[in-house]
């Protein structure tokens, strides 16, 4: 039987740490929608004892780290299938694994623990902490994930290849299978160079003579997606000799798992179903940090710490002296254990938490806090570089619930939000990309954006306190027009039509 399967190198399954953010969320979101469907679907990816990173602050602002820790139920869920041992060239071991399966509905996902050698089952410890050998952590990966496809996929099976960082699995793939890659980074970084001759050396593979990965990747495919339109755009800019290859598919959301209002069918039904989850946050907040909102607006950031988001905009709006009285801030994300900027900016939010009483800092963010802090809030803040954002799905969680955004001009936003109508832009909209760190413009940019950005926010602002009826309209109108448009299963049907119809 012809098979769907994914192969990824995190994935946020239910009481799981085996993600960092939101393509480990989208993977996860993609296999549970599947499961329910009916798709014969499987997903590959690698189980870390230790999970991703948490943060606390209990000690005061410095991020201290603790484990992520995978809850029981989600252990108790994992069936031991096997061991599988993979060799590369004269017989040479690459890896051995043990093999676990978690199954939903039609769905299963395989996720295998690196055990030997040494040094590779310590790359596997923990998700993204392969900076000591990147490329023997690429290599491993690939092989593993590629030798598990190509036992479970018959001819005529779909293989997709999430990220770069699995590029390699497409070398090592049977004849006979469609094999697609599907690029999830936006702007220039985070295309890790290619292996060659490391990999050439320890596999049987012969590869391309390209830098990246990225390019290896769309070098192989049959076919190439990116994950909005915008980002479409963006990366036939940064990899011409693919354009041609290079479609998209835009990124959506399970709306079983992530739509909290019930039976709304007028304003005043969500407004009802709104007030219940605010509630729901205020106690929250209330529990997590001793702070009451009162009756100011609700207005929540919680991404991923790391530059291109623009985490600083939160920053700087907590200590605007005219909005502490009318805004409060919910800021939840972790950086990256090696991002140093990134720690930076979580330990300045977790300042301004003690310090002020309008914002609350939390920097274990994770998938539970997550349908709190999109679904309650009044307002949803999605504040990339524009150019920098793949696709972004926090804007269709929050508007699947009735939460509009004020968003840059980014991502998936130029596809779900309609201004002033379902939600709200502010900033530039620029065609070329620009780079923030080295090219000089990016500074003005950043600044004229943010004074943009807070102009806009003091409209919604007013229109939330003076005229609340106009406001719950625009709630109503980002529910029923996001919701068709982020619902999963239209990525499904765009993604496999031969199964679901297009």
């Amino acid at each position: 039987m012809r098979v769907i399967i994914s192969l990824a190198m995190e994935v946020a399954l239910e009481g799981s740490a085996n993600y960092a953010g939101g393509l480990g969320v989208l993977e996860a979101d993609k296999f549970y929608a599947s499961g329910r469907l009916g798709l014969p679907y499987i997903l590959i990816a690698p189980f870390y004892p230790y999970g991703y990173v948490d943060y606390n602050t209990v000690d005061g602002p410095r991020l201290v780290e603790v484990r992520h820790r995978h809850s029981p139920s989600f252990l108790a869920r994992l069936s031991h299938v096997g061991v599988l041992e993979v060799r590369g060239r004269h017989d040479r071991l690459v890896a051995e694994a043990e093999l676990f399966e978690y199954k939903s509905g039609s769905a299963k996902a395989i996720l295998y623990r690196v055990v030997r050698p040494r040094k590779q089952a310590s790359l596997f410890k923990y998700l993204y902490r392969h900076h000591d050998d990147e490329c023997l952590y690429y290599i491993t990966s690939a092989a593993i994930a590629s030798r598990i496809a190509s036992k479970l996929a018959s001819e005529g099976s779909v293989v997709d290849v999430q990220e770069a960082h699995l590029a390699l699995a497409l070398y090592m793939l049977p004849r006979g299978v469609r094999k697609r890659f599907i690029t999830h980074t936006p702007g220039p970084w985070g295309h890790p160079r290619l292996c060659k001759s490391e990999a050439e050396d320890l596999l049987d593979v012969s590869l391309p003579s390209v830098s990246t990965a990225t390019e290896a990747a769309m070098e192989e495919a049959d076919e190439v997606y990116a994950v909005s339109r915008r980002h479409a755009e963006t990366t036939r800019k940064l990899f011409p000799v693919y354009a041609g290859k290079i479609n998209y598919v835009t990124n959506a959301v399970d709306l079983e798992r992530w739509v909290r209002v019930r039976n709304v069918d007028s304003p005043s039904g969500l407004w009802g179903e709104h007030l219940r989850l605010r509630e729901e946050l205020e106690s929250l907040i209330a529990g997590l940090t001793g702070k009451r909102v009162g009756g100011r607006m609700i207005v929540s950031w919680t991404r991923r710490i790391v530059k291109y988001k623009r985490p600083y905009y939160v920053e700087r709006l907590a200590q605007e002296k005219d909005l502490r009285d009318r805004v409060f801030l919910v800021v939840a994300g972790k950086p990256h254990v090696w991002d140093g900027w990134g720690r930076g900016q979580a330990e300045r939010l977790a300042r301004l938490s003690r310090e002020l009483n309008n914002i609350a800092f939390y920097p274990a963010y994770d998938v539970e806090i997550a349908k709190y802090s999109l679904t309650g809030a009044d307002l949803l803040l999605f504040t990339p570089f524009p150019g920098w954002e793949a696709s972004g799905t926090s804007q269709m969680k929050a508007g699947v619930n009735g939460v509009p955004s004020l968003t840059s001009r980014d991502g998936a936003s130029l596809e779900l939000v309609e201004d002033g109508v379902n939600g709200w832009f502010f900033g530039s909209q620029l065609e070329e990309l620009i780079d923030i760190e080295g090219d000089e413009r990016a500074l003005k940019i950043d600044e004229q954006d943010y004074v943009d950005f807070v102009k806009r926010l003091e409209k919604i602002l007013d229109m939330y306190e003076n005229r609340r009826e106009e406001y719950v309209e625009v709630a109503f109108n980002a529910y029923r027009s996001i919701t068709p448009k982020a619902d999963i299963k239209r990525l499904l049907r765009e993604y496999y039509p031969e199964l679901l119809g297009g």
